[in-house]
């Protein structure tokens, strides 16, 4: 029987996943915004919109080298990190 811990994690792992397919099939990059809509991910918190699961999850990739932003705050363009510049960092 799987715990509930790891049934967590799977999860974790699928939506990164799905995240990382988005952001792939978007080479010019994407908005928080478009990917929380293309992938079904809106929250919200005493309804207010916040979708803290995606800001959330976006950090972690951004956090594991791949995944990178450009601009700031709300005009914030997620990329994948691609293979050239993770090596090129690497040196």
């Amino acid at each position: 029987m799987v715990n509930t811990r790891d049934r967590a994690q799977v999860g974790l792992e699928l939506i990164k996943e799905a995240i990382l397919e988005e952001l792939n099939a978007h080479p010019h990059g994407m908005t928080h915004g478009e990917i929380v809509q293309r992938l079904g991910l809106e929250s919200d918190f005493e309804g207010q919109q916040r979708n803290y699961l995606s800001w959330s999850v976006l950090g972690i990739l951004v956090g594991e080298g791949k995944v990178q932003y450009t601009g700031e705050r709300q005009n914030k363009t997620y990329h994948l990190v691609s293979e050239s510049s993770v090596s090129a960092g690497s040196n």
